[in-house]
This record gives C-alpha cells, structure tokens and sequence, in this order.
C-alpha cells in the first residue's frame, strides 16, 4: 500500500544531476560522513590477504592483519607513491611498491631500507592514514571520518536484516560496472516498480498492485515489500529453501539506506548494491551477492545450492543490466529537459530520497566550506 494518494512534485532539477558544484556538496555532505560497504570477509580471510579501491576520489586499501582488518590511504608517506597498484593479494608484509618502506597494523612504519638517511625521523610524518573498518554479517565497511555513528548506529534500521548477509547465505559473486550517468539515476531507478515493463518484461515482468506493494519512508530509509506469484518458479524456490533447512517466508523486501547502500532480499538469495559517485555525470554501481546454502550438509543440499547459486546469479546479472540499459538516456535527457517532471505514488520512495538529498546538502544541515584536498580525503 502507497503512503501518498495523491501524485508528487519532483524536488531535483537537471542541475543536480549535472553540476559540479552539487557533486562536491554531495560528496562532503552524503558520503564522507557515511560506511561504505566494499567487501566480504571470505575476500579478506587469510593474514596477509588485501583488496584496493577508489571510492570518492580517494584511494583505499584494507588488509587482513593476523585476523584483524584494517583500512589506509594507499599512498606511501615517502614519496607519495601508492602502496599497491595490484586489485587484490597476499603479502607477508605492508610493503610500498615504489621503495620497500613497510607498515604494521597501526599504520606505523616498520622495516626502512637505509633507514639512517632519514635522521632526524619524523615519525609524526612518516604513518600511514586510517580510515575506520567494521563488518555486519559478512559484509565489510569502510568509513573515512575518525569520529562520527560507529557501523551499527549508521545501519541501525537496517541492522537486524543485514546481519543475514552471511551465516546461511553464502557469497556467490561481486560484480561492478560504470555507468555514464550522475549517482542518483541509478539510485531513484531502484527505488520504484513503475520502470518494470518496459525495463524488465523478461525478469520481473510486470509491477505489483498496490495492495501488494508495501512502502515505509523515513528520513534514513525507505522499504518496499511484496509477496512474489504463486507460480511454478515461486514454488520451485519454497521447495528448494525448505530442503536446505531453512524457512520459506515467500516475501521480496528492497531497503535503501540513504544515501547508496541497497539491500534486497528473497528467501533463495540476499543482495547488496552500492553506487558510488565518480563525477557529476559518471558513477560506478557495485553488487556483492549471496545465495542460499542453508544449514543442512547432505548431498541433496549441497546441490541445491550449486543449482540456485547458478541460476539466481544469472538472473541478478540480467537484472542488472536491464537496468543499465536506461542509465545513459536518462541522464541525457535529463540535462536538456525543460519538464518540471512529476513523481507518481508508486515513485513515491524517490520523493523521498530527493528530499533528503536537498534536506541534507543545503539550509541548517549544511557542513561548512572545506578546501578541495581536504573534501578529498
């Protein structure tokens, strides 16, 4: 059931899906002080093991040290080089590429090739910088703000449903795409069934009635609930799910948590989707999925598993790229449209994510100026 009755004014205008000036306020307002989630555990298991990426303009590495994670800017303190080019691997030790100077878990420095040249040390200098690190289920986060919400404040309405992002669900892929257009095209696009027919006529097919249709909106998330068809491809799954040892609820749920992370949930998989901006007009839109193993070990089960764990990552990747198909020509509509625009009370989540974009980037919420390297970081 819809909250509104009546139709919505679209809050966002071209400009705030093309301007640069909007994409810096977004970036220092939205994301900087929010978790980011990037990885899972499985990715990071080993001492040693470590993952690299750029996230907002700034680069990242996290490492597994002797079980614990830990997150840095991957750039030396030397010389500025970062630590590693390399996406992925395993080391004995947190070594810069460009000159051998190694770190511990801290962030401070270890072995310094030549290291008398360096008198007198400046050790103030010479750390690498941390960023906060902490895990819900299996799913791993990032943040770069030394005070701010702990991981658990940040996801308190979505905690409890995140946390099965593991145990009985195991990781199946990641996957991530750039896309030519501003974050939040991608991210209204998820948070409405109107697109349904035209977007998924093979997938989805067609979108709920409203008596099937549940939304909650809040100012930190929204929710959409709705109970799948009874049909062949319905009951296959409750058959599959009950003979993995599991309960069959027969509910599709799709959370957003403001402003990027999207969890969606069947009783056969669980799905994490995260779009990070990469410029006013580009963005990169990042899917780590998990399909059901259950807690039985029979062979029976275990087939299942491989089964579903095939076909419901096929069918997630479709999906995925149905929606990306329309990205581009939304946004190259939308940067020479003179349309007020209108949102429908079945869009009604995406009102309320462009009230809070506006809420929380402009008026008393506004953070201060700060200068471009800083806003960087």
């Amino acid at each position: 059931m819809f909250t509104n009755q009546h139709h919505l004014k679209h809050l966002l205008r071209p400009y705030h899906y093309t301007s640069d000036e909007h994409y810096r306020a977004e970036l220092r307002h939205l994301f900087h002080p929010a978790w980011h989630p990037l990885a899972v555990k499985s990715q990071l298991a080993r001492p040693g093991d470590f993952l690299t990426f750029d996230l907002l303009e700034t680069p990242i590495i996290i490492r597994n040290f002797d079980g614990e994670l830990r997150a840095f800017l991957n750039v030396c303190p030397h010389r500025h080089s970062r630590l590693t080019d390399r996406l992925c691997g395993n080391t004995e030790k947190l070594r810069c590429q460009y000159h051998g100077w190694e770190f511990n878990k801290d962030g401070g420095t270890g072995k310094i090739p030549d290291a008398k040249v360096f008198r007198p040390w400046d050790r103030d200098n010479s750390c690498l910088k941390p960023f906060r690190v902490d895990t819900c289920g299996d799913l791993v986060f990032i943040n770069f703000n030394e005070i701010g919400p702990s991981l658990r404040e940040w996801l308190a309405p979505v905690w409890d449903q995140w946390q099965s992002y593991g145990g009985a669900y195991r990781h199946s892929a990641t996957w991530e795409k750039e896309f030519p257009c501003n974050w939040k095209v991608v991210l209204e696009n998820s948070l409405e069934s109107y697109h349904i027919p035209e977007v998924h006529p093979h997938t989805f097919k067609d979108f709920p009635p409203e008596d099937n249709a549940w939304h909650e909106l809040t100012d930190r998330m929204t929710s959409f609930k709705t109970v799948p068809p009874n049909d062949y491809a319905g009951r296959m799954q409750a058959w599959m799910v009950r003979r993995m040892g599991e309960p069959v609820t027969n509910e599709y749920w799709h959370r957003v948590l403001h402003p990027h992370a999207t969890g969606s949930s069947l009783d056969s998989f669980r799905m994490l989707q995260c779009v990070f901006p990469t410029g006013p007009r580009s963005c990169r839109y990042r899917c780590i999925f998990f399909t059901l193993r259950g807690h039985r070990k029979n062979p029976l089960a275990w087939g299942l598993y491989r089964t579903l764990k095939t076909i419901a990552t096929l069918i997630a990747k479709k999906v995925f790229a149905e929606d990306g198909s329309i990205y581009g020509g939304v946004q190259r509509g939308m940067e020479t449209s003179p349309h007020a625009g209108v949102i429908g009370t079945r869009e009604e989540r995406v009102y309320q994510f462009q009230k809070y974009v506006l809420d929380n980037t402009r008026g008393p919420r506004e953070l201060p100026q700060v200068e471009p390297h800083a806003a960087e970081v």
